[in-house]
């Protein structure tokens, strides 16, 4: 719909009449339970949790305040006898445990974990944590108070085109009609037109269940052409309309009540006094015409008045030229009017205020002549006619506007005349019109800009019309305009603006403006930090977005400024830190259960650390803080090669699995220089700069390059850097160059829900990862170039591995039978993968994944590919 200057106030008041309400999803209520109910409800509950949460998988134990907490396979119950139980699924615990469990600021659990949209959230006694769909988490104050916005811009309607307040503020300051319209119609040009000089257009005033017609100032005449029967009826007679099966029913009555339409004699053969109105049927399309139009020449010069017709007033419309024909149209009457277009159509034209300037007024009836004229060879089957009444097409009030008082309407019609030509008997013989290369232009237009008028394409879509382009519009702005949409606000709702962008709850929206001033894009960000972007048309629209007055935009303000969420990052709730050189299970014996224990940049050297039940190991990230499990080793001259002696190195290269703790199990022994892993050679002659031969008779490492204080080896030798317990985590690390015995791992994953994220596990000399806990979790890290699997598995239920790279491992040459490839899993493990990369993995067939003993392993939404 158009915003014209006459067809704002309506609009207006229904954008400011929707109320609003908040959007955020609540927390569940806690019930309250009677203390000595307490160890009766939870009974109860563990039970169904026992179920529902796939059964109990680690022992119980306690939290800080003595609740006990129990871990199952969907995630724990926290209950004591002074606390109801609650459940904690494992995203959010996995979040929690971030944060510190209960020791860090969010305490205990207060309800059940709820959805707010797509998010997961749950209250603690500290505040709100929430996990998204992509499994980040973040957390808000316990009672975020959402706003409601405020849009401000200038401007009403669409802007293409002519701006009726710029027009008028032109006109004001001594620019002509021509000058107006060729200013924002540019490179079009106004031109007289001859086209259907005198001719007619349709106008659809109602279409309605209903319709009633009362002549004033003159007779009525009512004709069915089809039937041949013309009615004639006096000043002050009413033509009621209805549809009567598949048939227009219609009853004429005189101001007295009679009916109008002759009637046959009652039964005894005598005329009723004042009989009651007859309901005739229409053999077609009713003709009405009154007196003193062109249709009924005469002294007395009528009017008809249409109840319901102009839909923007309560007062019925009025017309004063032309002819009605009345019909059915989708089982409903349709009024339409035929009248000339040049001049009887203009009159009733009410899209500016008469009172303004003759120049502006003229360019309005230009404008109106150009677009009328392009739709009067168009008949549209929706209405049966050329044009509607309503702002659709143009605003069409009909003797209304051409007798506004006082004088108003008479200045209007003078103003249309001003555009047309006519002959001696003053019939029209031409009009003004705007024309571009020979055709008549789509003069469309609105109420007012803020700043710029906007491209056609812009609006609508479309091939843009070289006359429909952005036009500098400074005068919609002008003093001079009294233009009351100079600068407007608009309240917005949470609940809608939510809508608007399909989130669970907007907190902030930002816009980008384009070359014309409008708005170009709008994103908004909720609570939980997701955000939506929109183009600007969609923000402002009224049937998907805000509503907005224009697309002139120029703020959107929050009534408050509400919290967005905080990201959960476990350096942000360090209980202790330690940095390189310190010792990390010292700090991990000393920390309770529950904390979160941060390692500083750098490199560590942890040996068989074993963290406690819900203990968090978090580094920067896994590219600067690293857990190296190499010692140093020094060359000795020896003829053209340099060796390195060590008792690590077994006298004879295994051919089966059995070796002691800390010794190496294979051929292969992993040596760095400057903590770059070196090429392995199979003989002695091979060696130089870079390659290392193993020796194993004289327990030595050849190599083509002696030590010194620029060039330093390393060989991985401690055990295993870490074993997680129940609920434990370690992340953000780069766990490197550990010598772990056969069938174990530099990480050890032993702990149900024990959980590796974000880190690299990498060029280790056994086994990468070994997860042998229930529920355990692999997320988002890198396994690679580990000498036996990157990842095993052995008895653990429902583990998953999701996000993560298992590449090139295997490469140490165990037989095919024993832990190699990229993920191997026995007695009766299950693994569940999904968007991860399993590549060039050996020693475990194709799929880079060996299962025995009653294992499974399944691989989803994966990249498999170059595993031998």
């Amino acid at each position: 719909m158009r915003k014209t200057a006459l067809a704002i106030a309506a609009a207006l008041i229904a954008a400011l009449l929707v109320p609003g309400t908040g959007a955020t999803a609540a927390a569940p209520a806690q019930a309250t339970v009677a203390a000595a109910g307490i160890n009766a409800t939870n009974k109860a509950y563990l039970a169904r949790a026992a179920k529902s949460l796939g059964g109990a998988d680690a022992a119980t134990g306690k939290l800080r305040d003595g609740t006990l907490w129990r871990s199952h396979r969907d995630g724990i119950v926290v209950y004591s006898n002074k606390r109801r139980a609650l459940t904690v699924r494992n995203a959010v615990a996995q979040a929690w445990a971030d944060t510190g469990w209960e020791n860090g600021r969010f305490g205990y659990p207060t309800g059940e974990q709820y959805k707010s949209g797509s998010d997961t959230r749950q209250t603690f006694s500290g505040g709100i944590i929430g996990v998204r769909l992509n499994g980040t988490s973040y957390w808000l104050p316990k009672a975020p108070k959402l706003p409601d916005f405020t849009v401000s811009g200038a401007g009403w309607g669409h802007g293409v085109g002519m701006s009726q307040y710029g027009a008028r503020a032109m006109a004001a300051e001594g620019k002509s009609a021509t000058s107006i319209l060729q200013y924002y119609y540019n490179p079009a040009k106004v031109t007289p037109s001859k086209t259907a000089a005198s001719g007619d257009i349709r106008v659809q005033l109602l279409k309605s269940s209903t319709a009633s017609l009362t002549v004033s100032g003159g007779r009525m005449r009512v004709t069915d052409p089809r039937s041949g029967k013309t009615y004639t009826a006096t000043a002050g007679s009413t033509l009621t309309l209805s549809r009567s099966g598949s048939q227009l029913s219609y009853v004429l009555k005189t101001p007295a009540g009679y009916d109008a339409v002759p009637r046959d004699l009652n039964k005894d053969g005598v005329r009723d006094a004042k009989p009651a109105p007859q309901a005739n049927k229409a053999a077609g399309k009713l003709r009405i015409t009154w007196e003193g139009t062109r249709a009924w020449p005469s002294a007395n010069r009528a009017t008809i008045s249409v109840p319901k017709a102009n839909a923007e007033s309560s007062a019925p419309g009025l017309y004063r030229h032309g002819a009605l024909e009345a019909g059915l149209l989708d089982d409903q009457v349709n009024l339409v009017t035929s009248l000339r277009l040049n001049d009887e159509y203009l009159y009733g034209l009410a899209e500016v205020p008469s009172s303004w300037p003759s120049a502006v007024l003229q360019a309005q009836a230009i404008a109106g002549r150009t677009y009328a004229m392009r739709k009067v060879n168009r008949l549209k089957a929706s209405c049966d006619c050329n044009v509607t009444d309503e702002v659709q097409d143009q605003k069409f009030t009909g003797w209304k506007k051409e007798n506004e008082q006082p004088g108003y309407g008479a200045k209007w019609k003078t103003a249309v005349n001003a555009t047309v030509s006519r002959n001696t008997a003053g019939v029209p013989t031409a009009g003004k019109v705007v024309m571009y290369a020979g055709r008549l232009a789509e003069t469309v237009y609105s109420s007012s800009t803020g700043g710029a008028t906007r491209n056609s394409e812009d609006v609508w879509g479309g091939a843009g019309q070289p006359y429909l382009r952005s036009r500098a519009d400074s005068w919609s702005l002008k003093k001079s305009a009294n233009n009351p949409y100079k600068s407007w606000t608009q309240r917005t709702s949470q609940r809608e603006m939510a809508k608007v962008f399909g989130l669970s709850d907007v907190v902030s929206v930002k816009f980008t403006r384009a070359k014309d001033l409008t708005i170009a894009t709008a994103t908004a960000r909720s609570s939980s930090g997701a955000g939506k972007t929109l183009k600007g048309n969609t923000f402002r629209g009224s049937a998907s977005g805000v509503g907005a007055h224009s697309a002139w935009i120029s703020g959107i303000k929050a009534s408050v400024v509400a919290p967005t969420a905080t990201a959960i990052n476990a350096r942000n709730f360090c209980t202790t830190t330690v940095k390189p050189g310190g010792n990390i299970s010292t700090a991990a014996a000393k920390a309770r259960d529950g904390a979160v224990i941060c390692l500083s940049s750098g490199t560590h050297k942890p040996n068989n650390v074993v963290l406690r039940p819900r203990q968090t190991l978090v580094g920067q990230t896994r590219s600067n803080t690293r857990l190296n499990g190499t010692i140093s080793v020094a060359t000795k001259k020896s003829g053209k090669l340099h060796r390195i002696g060590t008792a690590r190195i077994p006298a004879k290269a295994p051919t089966a699995l059995a070796c002691a703790t800390g010794s190496q199990c294979n051929t292969a022994q992993v040596l760095f220089a400057n903590g770059a892993q070196l090429t392995r050679v199979s003989s002695k002659s091979k060696v130089k700069a870079g390659t290392y031969w193993v020796d194993h008779k004289n327990r030595a490492i050849f190599t083509g390059k002696a030590s010194s204080s620029k060039n330093k080896y390393t060989m991985a030798s401690l055990t295993r850097a870490l074993t997680l317990g129940t609920w434990s985590r370690m992340g953000n690390v780069n766990v490197v160059g550990y010598a772990n015995p056969s069938n174990t791992g530099a990480v050890s994953l032993r702990g149900a829900h024990s959980t590796l994220f974000t880190s690299r596990v990498a060029v280790n000399h056994g086994i990468g990862v070994q997860s042998n806990g229930p529920s355990t979790s692999i997320i988002n890290s890198i396994v690679r170039l580990n000498g036996q699997a990157g990842i095993s598995a052995s008895g653990g239920k429902n583990s998953v591995v999701r996000g993560t790279e298992i590449s090139k491992n295997g490469w140490a040459g165990f037989r095919p039978a024993t832990f190699t490839g990229g993920i191997a899993a026995s007695n009766k493990a299950t693994v569940k993968v999904s968007a991860s990369r399993i590549l060039e993995n050996r020693g475990a067939g194709t799929r880079g994944v060996r299962t025995k003993n009653g294992a499974k392993v399944s691989v989803g939404t994966s990249t498999v590919r170059g595993n031998k």
